[in-house]
């Protein structure tokens, strides 16, 4: 990145921060792999049309399904972006995957990126069936910001009392907007994520000072967190998140919710998405594989 002489991310604006962001991901991934089938099809929304991309893994293993949230603090991220990721995960897991291409933010602030993965979920349970899968097996699964939308969504449907939801993968996620630890945590050891980011990314996704505390913006705000589904938590040592996900892991453990953790020495925020680049990355797969099967 140094040598692509990538900006700051403060230091843009959304549209070129995009930009920016497509270019780091297309030098870091240079492979796919083969899946049966891949479907673009959009889903009606209140407002507008949802992208989703489907992904039928080479051999359907069960009738499990995941529903994806891409990453990049609300702002950044498309679904050409973690597709190599989502092949994996359908083949690993032999599990359907959906990948949730919501809309972003400043465009489109709190808490339209989180209804949208809401009727995304709410739609791929009600057509599980006809995908090959079972609704009482539905997956959220998200990376970063994806990781909040994942938890956020697993809140709704308890609130709502829709989908059945049956486990939250959640990788690195951002759950308390209003946290104030990582605005002492040192950017070389979050190189990846820095505080800078955090503030330019929070800054476009919310309108109100009050937001930050809904607990559809930083789950970890809600006081009652029992009766959601298992969760699994995955962290990397040099990440600025990484102490606001062991709280919400720890809270999570309070309210009787089962939460397995997978910690990854040595590495950074981001290092999920970029298989090519990061071994680490297969690895977690294979952990999200065998806490899916272990449930079945």
């Amino acid at each position: 990145m140094t040598r692509e002489h990538v900006p700051p991310l403060s230091g843009l604006s959304p549209e070129d921060a995009r930009v920016w962001d497509e270019k780091v991901t297309s030098l870091l991934s240079k492979r796919s792999e083969e899946v049966s089938k891949i479907k673009d099809i959009s889903i009606e929304s209140v407002e507008r049309q949802i992208p989703i991309r489907i992904y039928t893994p080479t051999k359907l293993d069960g009738r499990g399904m995941i529903v994806y949230f891409h990453g990049g603090g609300w702002v950044l991220g498309n679904l050409d972006q973690v597709d190599h990721p989502c092949r994996l995960l359908a083949n690993r897991t032999g599990s359907i995957v959906i990948s949730v291409g919501y809309r972003l933010a400043p465009e489109y602030k709190f808490p339209t990126p989180v209804e949208d993965c809401y009727t995304a979920t709410e739609w791929a349970a009600k057509n599980a069936e006809q995908l090959g899968a079972d609704e009482e097996r539905v997956v959220v699964c998200g990376d970063s910001a994806g990781g909040n939308l994942a938890a956020v969504v697993s809140l709704m449907a308890k609130d709502r009392g829709r989908p059945s939801i049956s486990n939250q993968i959640l990788i690195y996620p951002i759950v308390d907007l209003s946290d104030r630890i990582y605005q002492n945590f040192p950017d070389e050891l979050s190189p990846a994520l820095t505080k800078g980011d955090m503030n330019w990314f929070i800054k476009h996704y919310i309108s109100r000072e009050e937001d930050l505390k809904n607990q559809y913006a930083s789950p970890v705000r809600r006081t009652d967190l029992s009766g959601l589904p298992p969760v699994l938590m995955i962290t990397a040592e040099y990440d600025i998140l990484t102490p606001q996900c062991n709280s919400y892991a720890d809270q999570l453990k309070r309210s009787n919710v089962r939460v397995n953790s997978a910690h990854y020495a040595g590495l950074i925020h981001g290092f999920f998405t970029l298989p090519d680049s990061f071994d680490a990355a297969h690895e977690a797969i294979k952990r999200i594989t065998d806490e899916l099967s272990a449930d079945r």
